[in-house]
């Protein structure tokens, strides 16, 4: 039979392990992984009502998420950033989706047809990862110039390629 002192011992060594273990267990559930914090973006980026839309990828690494994919609109881009900053654990989150190119062609075409200028003058807008591409043989000098100036304010556009005579 056991004596009381060796039961004892055995009491507080089993009570310090039961400690360390729930102090881990406390740590590893408190400390946020990157594949949990994968996991938490895609899940609040797929409730809100801004996002739930996109089809955005989110992949994370050492706390940093990065977005990237297409974006119908600035506040759509702004929304999901903000999602992935709140989320706990996020270190920090990179923002690489871009507009669509169909929405900033709709844009550029809307903002020239707006013009009084060179409203009623038939300009052809494509877009392409950014770059758009102006084209009409109706145009004169100042009307490229105008033109060009709209495109180059509009959300998205990277560069304005002028194809226009």
């Amino acid at each position: 039979m056991p004596s009381m002192r060796h039961v004892r011992s055995f009491s507080r060594a089993l009570a310090s392990l039961f400690i360390v273990l729930i102090a881990g267990a406390l740590f590893t559930a408190c400390t946020e992984t990157d594949p949990s914090i994968q996991v938490a973006v895609d899940a609040q980026l797929a409730v809100d009502g801004t996002t739930a839309p996109l089809s955005i990828d989110v992949s994370v690494s050492r706390g940093v998420v990065h977005l990237a994919g297409e974006a119908t609109s600035r506040e759509q881009r702004n929304r999901a950033v903000e999602l992935a900053r709140s989320v706990r654990g996020v270190r920090d989150v990179v923002d690489d989706m871009h507009l669509s190119d169909a929405v900033i062609t709709a844009t550029v075409k809307r903002m020239l047809a707006a013009d009084p200028m060179i409203g009623k003058i038939p300009i052809e807008v494509v877009t392409t990862n950014g770059r758009t591409l102006l084209s009409s043989a109706q145009t004169s000098k100042e009307d490229r110039t105008r033109a060009i100036e709209i495109a180059e304010k509009v959300d998205g556009v990277t560069h304005v390629e002028d194809g226009m005579r």
